[in-house]
């Protein structure tokens, strides 16, 4: 179910639309509605039977930038590493889609983490096989982190100016030059932790909910490698660390270093939004992790 829609700019009038969208569809498409899942932060998600009597999961998702592409990268993957987009209506932002079943998430599977780091990275090489459309309309990785990057650097002095100069301005940096020095561009899962993978009938894990772009496929990696099992709690998670990203480097085939560069720049740009909500303890957790990654990136 929605969560947390209110506080957002527009919000509350989605929130007062939102049944009267969900009767819509429901009527348009002949379905018939379930009770929603829980967990959803910016969009309501709840299983429907079709009218030939198929399963099937309605998603309708609060207008916002990071939901704009996700009807045209599922369209585009087309079931290869991702759920199916059964139909999409025109703004792309209501969505029929295939049921994953059984639905348990990577985070939550049993087994060694380089095994199901393995899973999941096997998972993204799929994804990121399908060539994007030159005339794709999905948003280009470098207007975001280009946003991203003037934003660490007007929080910074503001929000955290104690924070270790070389650590930021190397982010900041890296934010900028990445997406522009890559040596190809993929459709991007864009939010690709372990609780966005699901086990599944016809494939062993399929990816949901994407944020997607193109661009550099080394953004996509930090999520997933970090938060598999929480390797920060290690005494020295520094070399966990550079064998997570060498596998990682050799599943991909994209350089361990590169993908550990980005893994860092993303955790700074987290740590400044975090500071931002005033979430100052989850934020310096993240500047320490950028440390970490840094250093396995010998920046």
């Amino acid at each position: 179910m929605a969560r947390n829609v209110a506080s957002l700019d527009g919000g509350r009038e989605w929130l007062e639309s939102l049944p009267c969208a969900l009767r819509s569809l429901r009527d348009g498409w002949g379905l018939e509605l379930g009770r929603p899942f829980e967990g959803g932060t910016c969009s309501w998600v709840g299983p429907a039977r079709t009218a030939d009597g198929g399963c099937a999961v309605l998603k309708v998702s609060f207008p916002h930038r990071e939901a704009r592409g996700e009807a045209e990268a599922l369209r585009l993957w087309s079931g290869a590493g991702a759920i199916r987009l059964l139909r999409s209506n025109p703004d792309g932002f209501g969505l029929l889609l295939e049921t994953c079943e059984p639905g348990s998430t990577l985070r939550d599977a049993a087994g060694e983490p380089e095994d199901l780091l393995t899973a999941g990275l096997e998972v993204l090489a799929q994804l990121w096989s399908e060539r994007p459309d030159p005339a794709s309309a999905l948003e280009p990785l470098h207007a975001v982190t280009g946003d991203w990057a003037g934003l660490v650097a007007e929080r910074w002095p503001r929000l955290r100016p104690g924070a270790d100069p070389h650590l930021v301005r190397t982010a900041i940096g890296l934010l900028e030059s990445l997406p522009r020095t890559a040596e190809r561009s993929v459709v991007l899962h864009g939010d690709f932790n372990p609780g966005n993978v699901l086990s599944a009938r016809r494939s062993p894990w399929l990816a949901i909910d994407p944020k997607p772009m193109v661009g550099d496929p080394g953004y996509d990696v930090w999520p997933l490698i970090m938060q598999l099992d929480s390797p920060m709690r290690l005494i020295e998670p520094g070399p966990v660390l550079r064998r997570r990203f060498g596998l990682a480097a050799e599943i991909l085939g994209e350089p361990a270093e590169r993908l550990s560069a980005w893994s860092a720049a993303r955790a700074v740009e987290s740590a400044f939004d975090r500071y931002n909500i005033g979430d100052r303890r989850a934020g310096d957790a993240e500047l320490d992790q950028a440390a970490v990654l840094a250093d396995a990136a010998g920046l």
